[in-house]
């Protein structure tokens, strides 16, 4: 299973985006391999047109959700210290992407530098696989 960021999932949403990430995201979800959590759905909304969102939903409801779990917090604020006590910041909403993909052991398809930021300072153990 491979979680599809925020960052990807605009390049698969952009007419004009890249056709590798385009391609790529299609494969996820056409071989029932493709993973969303909150913190992306949230992203993702917020960004939008209001009529895109009934697109994004329709979208997503293909792939399979992963809540943010209560106990993740504390996860996450581990993250963000550690990161913090190297000198690095990065968007919250990713660190709370990294820490549903490091609990739930996936891999995640970006497109953005922020998660082997997150993988490497912050000390976690997640794929990131990138869509550039």
């Amino acid at each position: 299973m491979t979680l599809i960021d925020t960052s990807a999932w605009i390049e698969f949403f952009r007419k004009t985006g890249n056709p590798i990430v385009k391609r790529r995201v299609a494969a996820f979800i056409m071989e029932d391999k493709a993973v969303y959590t909150c913190p992306i759905l949230f992203e993702l909304l917020v960004g939008a047109r209001p009529s895109e969102a009934a697109f994004i939903h329709e979208s997503l409801g293909f792939c399979e959700r992963i809540v943010f779990e209560p106990n993740y917090w504390e996860k996450a604020a581990s993250i963000e210290r550690k990161l913090r006590d190297n000198g690095v910041t990065v968007p919250r909403d990713d660190i709370f992407v990294a820490t549903v993909a490091s609990v739930n052991k996936l891999t995640i398809y970006c497109v953005d530098r922020h998660f082997d930021l997150i993988k490497d300072k912050g000390k976690i153990s997640i794929g990131v696989e990138q869509g550039d």
